[in-house]
């Protein structure tokens, strides 16, 4: 559960607590779980939610976006230096996710990772569907140009 949800969120702190959000929800709603179902799966659903949930919040409190308002943050302190050096493929692709800004990054994990649609994923973050599309293009192009980079410098 930590490792997805660390793909979600780059800060200890708020990792543990949706974690422990999420685990006293799960205790207080265990009369709801299917026993046909699988526990982990469910389990995986609340701590997803609660993410979903305490970001929102997090938003409403930062008004970081209204509906697209990009925020053209500086990636290149990621360092080409220190991509070389990571050897694993898995680890460089890592880096280069943490290093997108964070409503991109969360909108790409949740795309990608979680497998959640673009609708879903507008109507779970508050967003727009044009906004999570953009959020998507620009993880893209950003994670291609820093690979580009990577490539070029080898």
């Amino acid at each position: 559960m930590m490792q997805r949800l660390s793909r979600l969120s780059l800060h200890k702190e708020e990792q543990m607590s949706v974690m422990n959000t999420a685990f006293l929800k799960a205790i207080e709603r265990i009369d709801t779980f299917d026993n046909s179902k699988d526990f982990k799966a469910w389990l995986g659903a609340i701590v997803k939610n609660e993410f979903i949930d305490q970001y929102r919040k997090k938003q409403a409190h930062a008004k970081h976006y209204n509906d697209v308002q990009p925020s053209f943050e500086d990636t290149t302190n990621v360092g080409a230096d220190i991509l070389i050096q990571v050897a694993d493929t898995d680890q460089l692709y890592i880096h280069l996710i943490d290093a997108l800004p964070e409503t991109t990054r969360i909108v790409f994990n949740l795309y990608v990772l979680e497998e959640m649609s673009r609708e879903e994923i507008a109507q779970s973050l508050d967003m727009s569907y044009d906004a999570v599309k953009w959020h998507i293009l620009k993880a893209r192009k950003q994670i291609a140009e820093q690979l580009k980079m990577t490539h070029h410098e080898k």
